[in-house]
């Protein structure tokens, strides 16, 4: 990808805080602003460091040949740094009379005291500087996410022809894992729910060896990753034949969905695209029952920005990437969630899931 429009972007942040140097060290961050490709992993083993006429990354040595490939054609200079890539950076700005340097607040402490102690000048905490400009993609990320959901639906449609009573929640959510694998997905993008019976009322289950029983409620919350982005969807299907009161909480939790699809717009905030779903289950006497935000934006990491949650006055704009997923958890009884991924649109939402959201009895 080209990060040429990004660091723009940064360094017009970065004069408006009066910073002339800002060192990225989150590895989703690094990724972004270089635009490196299959360079980087989780580990944080990078400075991404941009000034006002120098982008330079400072790596170890595991990562310098591929850096360096990826380097090639960009602004971007490649330096191998190890075992000290703070102290390399710091002589870099020392060398140039930068007196103050930004530090993504998402390093930890023991990481922001090392840079105060190597850096001759001021450190300030940078707090989502990189993590907004993200919140809006770009269409060759929107084709990333589009690719990674295709393949997120066609697990769901394959796995639809396996579930059965007896099976285990475990082998259903290696099921959903393989599949996207076969079919082309990088990994996942974060670990399957696959909770059945009361274990689907817990919102974030992890995946247990509990035996999936007849007439019981399964919810499927997972994702394939292409190229880096990721997807993100959940359904509930109902194991056997559905009980009045499954049904009753399903329609609940569709028409809050759809509700919410509908509140999308550019420029609407977060609060109240959540409100929207909120209300419609609330009407419905099931308001306490939904214990989370109704959405969070998705790219690089599953979780971004922008929220859409009771109290987020995150702006949604326009080339957002977010999902929509209301749900209802009744203890010792079964949770029912519905999530759909959209992109954003002046004008509303684009769906990207195709899953079907009709109640499925298996």
């Amino acid at each position: 990808m080209i990060s040429e429009a990004r660091v723009s972007a940064l360094r017009a942040r970065m004069a408006a805080e009066q910073v002339p140097a800002l060192a990225v060290t989150d590895p989703a961050n690094v990724t972004y602003l270089t635009g490196f490709d299959g360079v980087f992993d989780e580990e944080p083993a990078h400075i991404a460091l941009v000034t006002e006429r120098a982008t330079t990354l400072y790596t170890d040595n595991r990562y310098a040949e591929a850096s360096s490939a990826a380097s090639e054609g960009t602004g971007w200079e490649v330096r191998a740094a190890w075992p000290d890539l703070v102290s390399a950076a710091c002589a870099d700005l020392a060398r140039d009379c930068i007196g103050r340097l930004a530090l993504e607040d998402t390093a930890s402490r023991r990481y922001f005291d090392s840079v105060e102690s190597a850096f001759e000048g001021e450190v300030v905490a940078a707090r989502g500087w990189v993590e907004s400009l993200r919140a809006v993609k770009e269409s060759a990320e929107v084709e990333r996410i589009v690719h990674a959901q295709a393949l997120t639906d066609a697990a769901f449609e394959h796995v639809l022809g396996t579930i059965r009573p007896g099976l285990t929640e475990r082998e259903v959510a290696l099921e959903l894992e393989f599949h996207m694998r076969r079919h082309g997905s990088d990994g996942v993008a974060f670990p399957p729910i696959v909770a059945s019976g009361p274990n689907s009322a817990l919102p974030h289950a992890r995946v247990t060896d509990r035996v999936i029983g007849h007439g019981e409620l399964l919810k499927m919350d997972f994702g394939a990753r292409v190229e880096g982005y990721c997807a993100d969807m959940t359904r509930t299907v109902v194991v056997g034949k559905a009980s009045e009161r499954q049904r009753e909480i399903y329609e609940a939790v569709r028409s809050a969905n759809a509700a919410g699809i509908g509140a999308v717009r550019g420029g609407a905030k977060g609060r109240e695209i959540d409100a929207a779903a909120r209300s419609v289950l609330s009407d419905a006497g099931l308001g306490e029952l939904f214990t989370h935000g109704l959405g969070h934006g998705v790219g690089l990491q599953v979780h971004e920005l922008p929220n859409a949650g009771p109290r987020s006055e995150d702006v949604v704009s326009t080339g957002s990437v977010i999902t929509i997923e209301p749900g209802v958890y009744v203890a010792g009884f079964g949770g029912v969630r519905i999530e759909d991924l959209v992109v954003v649109e002046e004008a509303g939402a684009r769906v990207l899931t195709r899953s079907p959201k009709d109640l499925i009895e298996i």
